[in-house]
């Protein structure tokens, strides 16, 4: 007679092989996540808009355009309408009273862990970190972008990152890689984003930032499309009174802090479609910044980018190359950026030119204020005459009727100088530290006299959101945890508090099942890798 079991029943060692694959599988889980992936959620908005904390998404009735605004401690309760802007129709644009607010939690993140020394940071890459002035509780965790990295002295200069290596006497700027430049561009404005009644407006819409001269060789249909009517010289200028080019970000928008001392920005993405409607085009936009003329020029098989010291046409600098012309009555995508000291053409997605200058810190002060010559002081660049003026764009076309549609402006990040103030320094220095520290002194790296100088195993980190970022430039002295146990110096993160990199954002801000509730519905359409 067989000795097997009826099928209904389990051999007598079933309980213990289940109990024994749970254990190994929860060894092994635990294993997977201490040393290899671990998920995150994002609490704040200091790395908005690349991710998201807690916030509300309000979208435009007139444009059904989506923003995310972040939550601040006057803004946890549903804020008041009146209170938000719509800001795709124009700065001081009042968001339409029946705009719909939904109130989201942060995206959830996967962080690969750094296995030394196979795996470990690069510049620009998003990290997740023990706060050094806080490393327990539930603020414990930070998540910021890698800048400056061990053994390198840097200098945040007019937004941008510079940095010499140890024994070199010259600043270089740090220019972000391609994939992460794509995904930090901000939106100033989009040709899409159309009123559906302007007349219904409280403040009506005046139509696009982009102003034509003459106005009557121009037209614009209901979808944002710009159209010339003859083969004319015209030109279209931004208008920077209803939307100005500085660091203003729709996150920012109820907090009193995000919206103080704006910076202008003049590392300035603009892109269009283009179609000419016959052959002979000539395209040429000019943006005026840091007392330079910046010339992007497209005129039938060339395509040139220039740049000269306003007023001052014969040193001029421009590199130029061979294209096949824009063809007629088909659309181009064009894309003209300047950005962290270079300018480029791209037709469609493929760079065809680009023009790349090493200004050093203090060239890059003196053109950005206006103050030029050998007396250039740190007190004249960086005190209160440092006034950095704002950028002009002027578009010009020229030998054929054009079509202009998907336009779009967009500003790089802008990592802002700062002061120290004693509500966010929460440990006291230790002695010899107290100069650096002293409230109501620049940020650590943004000052010729307050240099960030990293030593073996320090890297210098900032938030996206830098108006809203505490930060390397802000935190002062570590907590006494760290002081004692692991690097007494203030401003950096020790390797050793380096968690891992992050690396996809696998459960996006979530939607809400009903107005004003929190939801956990992930946004399908914001999966996505961390650059």
């Amino acid at each position: 007679m067989s000795s097997t079991p009826p099928a209904n029943e389990q051999p007598p060692n079933g309980l213990i092989d289940t109990i024994q694959s749970l254990i190994v599988a929860f060894v092994l889980a635990m294993t997977f996540r201490g040393y290899v992936v671990e998920g995150f959620v994002i609490p704040t908005g200091s790395m908005a808009p690349t991710l998201l904390g807690e916030h509300w998404l309000v979208e435009s009735t007139q444009t059904s355009t989506e923003v995310a605004v972040g939550l601040d401690d006057a803004s946890r309760a549903r804020p008041d309408p009146g209170r938000l802007e719509d800001h795709s129709l124009g700065r001081g644009q009042p968001l339409d009273a029946r705009g719909v607010m939904k109130r989201r939690l942060g995206d959830r993140i996967l962080v690969c862990k750094y296995v030394w020394p196979f795996f470990q940071p690069d510049r620009f890459d998003v990290a997740v970190f023990k706060n050094p002035t806080l490393p327990d509780g539930p603020s414990g965790n930070y998540i910021k972008r890698v800048i400056g990295l061990p053994g390198e002295t840097l200098w945040l200069v007019d937004g941008d990152v510079f940095t010499k290596a140890d024994g070199e006497t010259e600043f270089i700027i740090q220019r972000k890689p391609e994939h992460v430049q794509r995904v930090v561009w901000q939106e100033v404005w989009n040709s899409n984003s159309v009123p559906v009644a302007p007349e219904k407006r409280s403040r009506r819409w005046s139509g696009p930032p982009w102003k034509a001269t003459p106005a009557s060789d121009w037209s614009m249909d209901a979808r944002g499309t710009m159209t010339t009517l003859g083969g004319e010289p015209t030109t279209l200028v931004w208008d920077t009174k209803r939307y100005p080019l500085d660091d203003w970000t729709d996150y920012n928008m109820l907090s009193p802090i995000g919206q103080r001392n704006l910076q202008p920005v003049r590392d300035l993405r603009v892109a269009a479609t283009i179609t000419p409607e016959s052959s002979g085009l000539v395209s040429s936009l000019e943006l005026t910044a840091d007392s330079h003329v910046f010339q992007f020029r497209i005129d039938g098989d060339t395509a040139r980018v220039s740049m000269w010291p306003v007023g001052d046409t014969g040193a001029v600098e421009t590199a130029s190359a061979t294209i096949e012309p824009l063809p007629v009555d088909r659309a181009s995508a064009v894309v003209l950026q300047r950005v962290d000291q270079r300018m480029s053409i791209r037709i469609n997605d493929r760079e065809v030119v680009s023009l790349d200058w090493n200004w050093t810190p203090m060239e890059r002060l003196a053109n950005a204020t206006g103050h030029h010559g050998q007396d250039v002081s740190v007190a004249t660049v960086l005190g209160p005459a440092a006034r950095t003026a704002m950028a002009s764009l002027v578009w010009s076309f020229d030998g054929a009727p054009v079509s202009l549609t998907s336009m779009s402006l967009d500003r790089d990040l802008h990592y802002r100088r700062g002061l120290l103030h004693a509500r966010s320094m929460k440990n006291p220095p230790k002695p010899g530290n107290e100069a650096l520290v002293q409230p109501g002194t620049p940020g650590y790296g943004t000052h010729p006299d307050k240099l960030a100088v990293l030593g073996a195993g320090e890297y210098f980190v900032l938030g996206d959101n830098s108006a809203r970022s505490l930060d390397s430039r802000l935190w002062g002295a570590p907590s006494p945890l760290v002081d004692e146990q692991i690097n007494p110096r203030p401003f950096v993160v020790d390797r050793r508090l380096l968690i891992g990199k992050a690396w996809l954002v696998y459960y996006p801000a979530p939607h809400t099942l009903k107005q004003g509730g929190m939801g956990l519905i992930p946004d399908f359409g914001r999966f996505r890798f961390i650059r």
